[in-house]
């Protein structure tokens, strides 16, 4: 009996300490399965050996060539040791601008080019059938000059070649827009390879097979064999799948690498499995300011990348680095937006273990609608998968605000009061919905504006003072158009940033009046501007500016896009409407345009002073808000997300007016800022360049700078504006959509009006 027991008490002391041992294995395995991977690329700037380079060749010891259209050519071995070649002689060769340069492993140089001219008949001669036409140049290893012209059997003399690579051998190949071809460098003669279906922009080679690549496919080709080769499908599925931006090559040892926005890609040449090594949302990749021209491949799988704008990375494994962050940041907007691109990156590269992404609706490689995006965005909202920050470009933002979609940002902007860092007048702006919360902030902003003579609109104050002024300009000019409105739609979009804001009462109901009052001023002035244009003018005149501009559903004609004289032989237009849009081209444009016509005139029949002032429609003193950025109140990272806007309103990001927003750069409402960007000292600003028949020169230097009066113009309207136009609104839509009608003929003003109450009365209800 007592041995039974014994047995028994040593069976269960048995399970039990097996039953502990596994649970220790089960933890200690669980722990291992928990740990986070590590390892990933990153990436560190390379300095640049000078600056005016454009295109950069990879040698296979680690070193490359630099060059451009206005530099020596520059060899950095791979110890970075730096050597230049004299490119004097350039000047006295009647070179005026270079468009694609190739760079052999020798040193040999290819590039197209376009001369000078001492007269517009000596341009015209040289222009053939209304195109450009390239010229070509070959300068050996041996610092040779060879001026060529290229010839061949099956090459038609004129056709420009557009890109152009060295083989590893020495060998020179070129393409055109639909066809590949051989050069022989010393004689100029070209022979054609092979057909492609668009434009071959990119070259690799991998032992004696060439592979060149358009926007969607590749075509193989065996130089040693002379022969087009069978189509490689992993290829041309993974280009077809990245149109929206461009990818470079480079092979090495059997492998074809793959540089483009979305990362780093390897693939072993005929497997069916392209591999992504490096994610470019967490490297420059994936900076939309900058693209991709040369990819190079170092010892231990280490790359080093050239980008657009003199830019160079090399990029490295870190195995300090988390595989993937541990947290995310989720960004969202309709459409790529470049500031925030440039932002996301800059977040990145400042918290490591972040992993930013920046999602848009409506990407380039699909064909996604707005309505599609929004809706696949309010799937999501109710599924509680709500982004961080969004975008509201394009959005009805009080309708998000209301629904309890945006977080209340009062509290997160009181430090930006107290500083008195940002415009606060345009903030303040922002207040909206029933409890007069900000919910949103616009990074920058478009300052509408006008142009005209004096006598016409100097001092209006409203849609009945454009009206009189167009009367008037009408009187003494009976033909011509008085507005740049080729389209009544035009003529909506310049008149509805300036109007909408007051077509909704206090209470949130609609104000019809108002409605009929502004469709009753449209139908004056598209009527007034018709008048000048009899018969088939105006189809002559629409056709005309097609060619030049195809305006947006959004896009308000702004004042440094639009022409004051007429270019389609029609007559001048009187006065334009629009939106400085860019404060360093716009007031640039207006400072030059304003020289022009105080300086010689610059219309026949102006007897008073042009200029320029604030536009006031139905609202006065509107801003039309630009890169609203709001949190989402379900955001998952809401503490990253408010360090994510802070990073957007500093002057880091707000110095920086090149960046793009959803439509351009418009005026940072950080105050300091404004005064950094205008400052006689910008070399920025000063170093953009121009290019006209006869060279390249700076032409916004200290010479173009804005007045100082018209710089105190732009202050004191920054301190003004306070009625925020939101774009993307179903008001809009609709008072666009029947106002067609009206300016058509088939409404009249009242019926109009009424027509849009009825619509957002049932809209309201759904």
């Amino acid at each position: 009996m007592a041995l039974g027991r014994k047995k028994l008490f040593h069976k269960e002391w048995y399970l039990c300490v097996l039953f502990v041992v596994c649970m220790a294995l089960s933890a200690a395995c669980g722990s291992r399965e928990e740990e986070t991977p590590m390892g990933r690329y990153a990436d560190r700037d390379v300095e640049m050996a000078g600056s005016g380079y454009t295109y950069m060749h990879p040698l296979a010891d680690g070193g490359y060539y630099l060059f451009g259209g206005d530099t020596e050519l520059t060899r950095v071995d791979a110890d970075g040791t730096v050597s230049r070649e004299n490119w004097n002689w350039e000047e006295n060769s009647n070179i005026n601008a270079k468009f694609s340069i190739a760079v052999s492993d020798e040193g040999a140089v290819f590039f197209s080019y376009r001369p000078k001219f001492s007269s517009n008949e000596e341009y015209e001669e040289f222009a053939e059938e209304g195109e450009l036409r390239y010229l070509y140049y070959y300068v050996d290893e041996e610092g040779g000059r060879h001026p060529l012209e290229l010839y061949g059997t099956d090459y038609r003399k004129g056709t420009n070649l557009e890109y152009f690579a060295f083989s590893p051998e020495g060998r020179l190949y070129a393409a055109s827009a639909s066809c590949v071809y051989g050069i022989d460098a010393e004689s100029g003669e070209v022979m054609s390879l092979f057909q492609t279906a668009g434009q071959v922009y990119e070259f690799a080679f991998l032992e004696d097979t060439m592979i060149a690549i358009d926007k969607e496919k590749a075509y193989l080709y065996d130089c040693a064999g002379e022969k087009l080769l069978d189509r490689n499908s992993a290829v041309d599925e993974f280009l077809a799948s990245h149109q929206s931006g461009r990818v470079v090559l480079a092979a090495k040892d059997g492998i074809l690498y793959f540089a483009c926005r979305t990362g780093l890609y390897r693939y072993i040449w005929d497997g069916s499995v392209i591999e992504q090594i490096a994610d470019g949302r967490m490297v420059s990749l994936g900076d939309s300011q900058y693209t991709p021209k040369a990819l190079q491949v170092l010892e231990n799988e280490e790359f080093r990348v050239y980008f657009s704008g003199n830019h160079m990375v090399e990029m490295y494994y870190d195995e300090t680095l988390p595989a993937k962050p541990e947290k995310e940041l989720v960004i969202f907007s309709l459409e790529e937006n470049g500031r925030i691109r440039y932002a996301g990156q800059l977040f990145q590269k400042e918290h490591p273990e972040v992993l930013v992404k920046y999602e848009t609706g409506m990407d380039g490689d699909n064909a996604v609608s707005k309505e599609d995006a929004l809706k696949n965005l309010n799937t999501k909202l109710l599924a509680g998968e709500a982004p961080d920050i969004i975008i509201l470009d394009g959005m009805d933002i009080e309708q998000y605000a209301g629904k309890g979609v945006l977080k209340e940002l009062d509290g997160f902007l009181s430090p930006y009061k107290e500083e008195e860092a940002l415009y606060w007048n345009i903030v303040e702006g922002m207040r909206m919905t029933e409890d007069g919360k900000i919910y949103s902030v616009p990074m920058s902003v478009y300052l509408p504006l006008w142009l005209s003579e004096k006598k016409y609109l100097d001092g209006e104050d409203g849609l009945a003072d454009i009206v009189a002024g167009m009367e008037r300009a009408r009187e003494e000019h009976p033909e011509g158009p008085l507005l740049y409105t080729p389209y009544g739609e035009d003529l909506l979009n310049q008149l509805i940033p300036v109007c909408l804001p007051a077509w909704t009462r206090e209470d949130g109901s609609l104000d019809t009046g108002k409605i009929e009052e502004f469709y009753q001023a449209a139908l004056t002035l598209w009527e007034l501007d018709c008048a000048g244009l009899e018969g088939d003018a105006r189809e002559k005149w629409q056709q005309g500016i097609l060619q030049y501009h195809a305006p947006d559903e959004q896009d308000m004609v702004r004042v440094t896009d639009g022409q004051y004289i007429d270019y389609w032989g029609i007559g001048a237009n009187w006065a334009q409407f629009g939106v400085l849009d860019n404060m360093v081209f716009g007031m640039s444009s207006i400072h030059m345009k304003l020289s022009a016509f105080r300086d010689r005139g610059s219309k026949e029949g102006v007897e008073d002073e042009v200029i320029f002032g604030k536009y006031t429609g139905q609202a006065e003193a509107v801003f039309w808000a630009n890169t609203v950025t709001g949190i989402c109140e379900q955001a998952a990272q809401p503490e990253l997300a408010e360090e994510f806007m802070n990073l957007l309103l500093s002057e880091k990001m707000m110095d920086k007016w090149w960046l793009q927003g959803s439509y351009s750069g418009g005026v940072p409402i950080r105050k300091e800022s404004v005064e950094s960007i205008l400052d006689i000292d910008n070399h920025e600003f000063a170093q953009v360049l121009g290019f006209d028949d006869k060279g390249i020169e700076i032409i916004y230097n200290e010479i173009c700078w804005p007045a100082e009066e018209e710089k105190q113009w732009l202050y004191q309207l920054m301190e003004e504006v306070s009625c925020c136009y939101r774009s993307g609104s179903m008001l809009e839509e609709t008072v666009r959509n029947i106002g067609l009608q009206v300016l058509g003929g088939e409404l009249t003003p009242r019926e109009g009006a009424d027509k849009v109450a009825g619509k957002m009365a049932i809209e309201m209800e759904e």
